[in-house]
């Protein structure tokens, strides 16, 4: 290797076939194993390959004992989703670079209650990968409001030279309320009851910053959160069948009367 003056930096002096083995011990061995293993997250998805072929190529610059521990821990650590967004890896790729150039995108979007597809032409500004399917948020003509806008949803999706000034955003502080990807303009301060059965289940996982949890003497629990939508903590609720009940406020609880209702004429 030798100081190259014209280029400003060094240099070999000859070509170099492979450069020295990536060190790690063996707790970042494991957490890069999780991080492959983590792919199996995308199967049958178009984001796979490249996340696969970006995986082979770093462990391909480890020793050889890395690489074996590596092959050992995909044997007891796996992951399974319940299900994985439709969209193709060409339309993240090309809103990801939108994202970052600050250009102008334009595409068609089929919104599922209309039934119809409609042209858009939008400054996207965060993307965000929300229980497996890709969401990119954008600016508005309103201030302090930004839209997301599913990707498995677009279609004819294009890149402009166009481009806009950089906009301030945190996808923490404007999703603080937020119970999942839905965003609402009102906020609700939710209180469920959850029998001894659900209780268990429910103290396992936190939604936002707001949630409380307090334990009954017969094993049950009442589970309070303030959100800005309804939308998605609503069908949660639905979901855990005659072990929850709503209790306030009172919106929500003559709301899943009448979907009950809806449900119940059905069978």
């Amino acid at each position: 290797m030798h100081y190259n003056a014209s280029l400003g930096g060094y240099e070999y002096y000859e070509g170099v076939i492979d450069f020295p083995a990536v060190k790690l011990n063996e707790e970042e061995i494991f957490a890069f194993l999780v991080t492959r293993n983590s792919i199996e997250k995308y199967q049958g998805t178009a984001i796979k390959d490249p996340l696969s072929k970006l995986y082979d190529k770093f462990v391909s610059q480890m020793g050889i004992l890395a690489s074996e521990r590596m092959k050992k821990v995909q044997e007891y650590v796996s992951f399974r989703t319940a299900g994985w967004s439709t969209m193709d890896y060409e339309t993240l790729e090309k809103i990801s670079e939108a994202c970052r150039d600050r250009k102008e995108l334009t595409f068609t979007y089929n919104y599922p209650w209309r039934g119809k597809e409609t042209k858009k032409r939008i400054h996207p500004i965060h993307l965000v990968n929300h229980d497996n399917a890709w969401y990119v948020f954008t600016t508005s003509e309103k201030k302090g409001i930004y839209p997301a806008f599913s990707l498995s949803r677009m279609e004819k999706v294009r890149v402009h030279t166009t481009t806009f000034p950089e906009e301030k955003f945190s996808l923490e502080n404007y999703m603080k309320d937020s119970f999942g990807i839905f965003r609402g303009n009102e906020t609700h301060k939710v209180k469920v009851w959850f029998d001894a059965f659900a209780a268990p289940f429910i103290r396992e996982r936190k939604w936002n910053e707001s949630q409380k949890v307090k334990t009954k003497k017969d094993g049950s629990l009442e589970f309070s959160i303030t959100v800005n939508s309804l939308v998605e903590i609503k069908g949660w609720i639905l979901n855990w069948g005659e072990h929850a009940t709503v209790l306030e406020p009172k919106e929500l609880v003559s709301d899943m009367k009448e979907e009950l209702k809806k449900m119940l004429a059905l069978y």
